[in-house]
């Protein structure tokens, strides 16, 4: 039997839909995984006569019920409404809220082995009343996980974990605690062990300050926190090393050297993750007790409706999301 893939529609006026749909169209993915979106099935039928795809969407009650080789629908209550795709609403946040939670309880219940979320906006989740910044806290506050979650963006050449998520640039110093970079180091770790399959992975750890801060001349960081939490980790036996001036680190040659590179916060990390990624990269929240895997892009509501999105991310976080089941299994 083929696992089955719990699916959230994300925000129904993006591009979740139509990035779900293209992932499974003439694809080898209903080869290796049975799909479950959690969706109001109006989006998916109005996308799927849009852009004119040609396959089966059958309506399911229950992930039990799924069949194979076929797009299986679970129904989220929700008004869909063709004129507000492209913009944030209320309704769309709280949509992307319902199909989160429900496909979540699919998994935890061991009705599917994994989830994939595609993208939401927190704009639009806050119009519907909730105080999350995006899938990582609120499947950690579902989960009962509270702060021990890593979010890793994974490629074919390069992995990054965030110490930091969604901090204002401002703010970022003060979130980077020795507790916080030894949390990163270590569910890392663990994650490339168990979810990615590395056996003793090796962990670079980059500096919060330019020039790792010049002997404490561009900052205390380095000293005060990242160097003895990469220090303690080491005493853990754990391979990593750092921390190392974040301008000159992504070469080729130091990205053959480390399985997973952990920044101090965002943009640090994803913008030269983005970059050599080229639209397949993967969003894989570490520490759950369930898999989670996410598209490394947006709702991209400039281009919703419009029949250009690429799926290409969210085809590599089906794929990965199965890998990392797997993983686990074994």
């Amino acid at each position: 039997m083929l696992p089955v893939i719990a699916i959230s529609i994300g925000d129904m006026n993006g591009v979740g839909p139509e990035v779900i749909l293209k992932a499974f169209h003439r694809s080898d993915l209903f080869d290796l995984c049975t799909p479950v979106v959690f969706a109001p099935p109006e989006v998916l039928h109005h996308y799927h006569d849009r852009i004119g795809l040609q396959f089966d969407i059958k309506e399911i009650t229950n992930p039990a019920d799924a069949e194979e080789r076929r797009l299986n629908i679970i129904a989220v209550p929700g008004s869909f409404d063709a004129d507000a795709v492209g913009n944030p609403t209320e309704e769309s946040g709280r949509v992307s809220i319902d199909a989160i939670r429900n496909a979540y309880f699919a998994v935890r219940d061991d009705h599917a082995q994994a989830l994939v979320t595609a993208p939401i906006s927190k704009e639009a989740i806050a119009m519907a009343g909730s105080t999350f910044h995006g899938h990582t806290d609120m499947l950690a506050s579902m989960c009962g996980c509270g702060d021990d979650v890593l979010m890793i963006l994974s490629s074919n050449t390069l992995n990054v974990g965030l110490v930091t998520v969604h901090v204002p640039l401002r703010e970022v110093a003060s979130h980077v605690t020795q507790e916080g970079v030894e949390r990163a180091i270590r569910l890392g770790h663990l994650a490339m062990d168990e979810d990615f399959g590395v056996e003793d992975p090796r962990i670079a750890v980059l500096a919060l300050n330019p020039h790792a801060g010049d002997g404490g001349v561009l900052g205390m960081e380095e000293e005060s926190v990242i160097l003895p939490a990469v220090k303690n980790m080491q005493r853990e036996e754990i391979q990593v090393e750092g921390p190392f001036p974040a301008d000159g680190f992504f070469s080729a040659h130091n990205r053959k050297l480390y399985d997973l590179v952990i920044a101090m916060y965002h943009d640090q990390g994803l913008v030269p993750f983005k970059l050599q990624a080229k639209g397949r990269g993967v969003n894989v929240t570490a520490g759950l007790p369930i898999v989670r895997t996410s598209p490394d892009h947006g709702t991209a509501y400039s281009i919703a409706s419009h029949g250009v999105a690429s799926a290409e991310s969210m085809k590599e976080a089906v794929y990965f999301a199965r890998t990392i089941a797997m993983n686990r299994l074994q």
